[in-house]
């Protein structure tokens, strides 16, 4: 019995130990992961909207492989909206930064930012000559062709079909999704207050110059007619 029992004490407390040490390794490395991730994201957001001065996560309803939906602001007015999406690729989760403008109404562009994708095949999605081709597209669902793309067509990587459709059809469940929210009103209703404040930021600011304008021509005419007085 004590020949049995000796093993089976030894190998409980080895894997007790690994355990332990696998858990701590994990805490160790799971902050600075998440912080690279996040790093990542916005340098991505920040690419496929540039003009936009800062990014705000927003809770809303969601659809397809959509993960994050965030506004983007520039000037405190609602510029457009960064769409994070996760599509099932060839070998995995293909995670993607889309973003689409407000005022233009239209599809800015696209990153990948994480995949696991064949090397040489469908890694090539982080490539300029693939991610380009979604720049500054009308909002209408896409198409993807392996021979000369149409208008509303993406050119497959090559021997990357999957891949490639993958991505498509992710970015048109976004173009969806925006033209949906378009179509209830929240956008435009969201525009009306945004534009309504910058108005009224506006008025004020214009209001306090004729104030600084009034007051300076005062002390103007004081200073004036006091040089006058001392002529006299």
């Amino acid at each position: 019995m004590k020949y049995i029992l000796k093993p089976s004490i030894t190998l409980l407390l080895t894997a007790v130990v690994t355990v332990a040490a696998l858990s701590f390794v994990h805490e160790i490395t799971l902050k600075p992961i998440e912080y690279q991730k996040n790093k990542t994201r916005e340098a991505a957001m920040r690419e496929v909207m540039p003009h936009a001065e800062s990014f705000k996560e927003i809770q809303t309803e969601m659809s397809g492989s959509m993960t994050a939906v965030f506004e983007g602001y520039t000037d405190e007015i609602l510029a457009g909206y960064i769409i994070q999406i996760a599509p099932e690729g060839y070998s995995g989760k293909i995670h993607i930064i889309t973003g689409i403008s407000v005022p233009d109404e239209i599809l800015l562009g696209m990153r990948v930012i994480r995949h696991s994708e064949t090397p040489g095949l469908g890694a090539l999605a982080v490539k300029a000559n693939f991610y380009q081709q979604f720049n500054n597209r009308a909002l209408v669902p896409l198409g993807i062709s392996k021979a000369i793309p149409s208008e509303h067509e993406i050119q497959v990587i090559t021997s990357s079909t999957i891949t490639t459709r993958a991505i498509t059809n992710a970015i048109n469940e976004v173009m969806e999704w925006y033209l949906q929210r378009a179509r209830e009103g929240e956008v435009s209703r969201y525009l009306q207050r945004a534009q309504e404040g910058e108005v009224s930021r506006y008025l004020q600011r214009a209001q306090e110059g004729e104030v600084s304008r009034y007051l300076q021509r005062a002390r103007e005419d004081d200073n004036s007619e006091l040089d006058r007085r001392t002529e006299l």
